[in-house]
Order: structure tokens, then sequence, then C-alpha cells
């Protein structure tokens, strides 16, 4: 699981409020695919976007930016 340190370090506040309109299904995740996808590397390079999405919505959910 990501810091809320590592998430607002990697993320601008501007990607952080598109991330949860994304997580919310306001918006297509395409547009913050490859971000994403490099936020989780080395974490989790084996899982898909959609995978790693999921693992984004549950860490802001814990962080309670969602």
């Amino acid at each position: 699981m990501k810091t809320l340190t590592e998430i607002k370090q990697h993320f601008s506040d501007n990607e952080i409020k598109l991330l949860c309109d994304i997580i919310k299904g306001k918006l297509d995740k395409s547009i913050l695919e490859e971000e994403v996808s490099n936020f989780y590397e080395e974490d989790y390079f084996d899982k898909t976007l959609d995978e790693k999405f999921e693992i984004l919505e549950s860490e802001f959910d814990f962080w309670g930016l969602v």
C-alpha cells in the first residue's frame, strides 16, 4: 500500500482531483492511465491497468481522498 505522502508526491493536486472523478465514474480512465501505470510500476508490474485502478481506488478510499 502506498502512503498518503507517496500519493501526494507523485500526483499533483489537480491530478488527485481528476483521479477522484475517475474513481467516481465521472471521467474516463484513459486521462491518467500512464501516470497510474507509472505510479505502480515497481510494486505491481504484473497487474493490468484495471487492477492498478482498483488498487488506487482502495488506497484513495483508505486515505479519505474519495
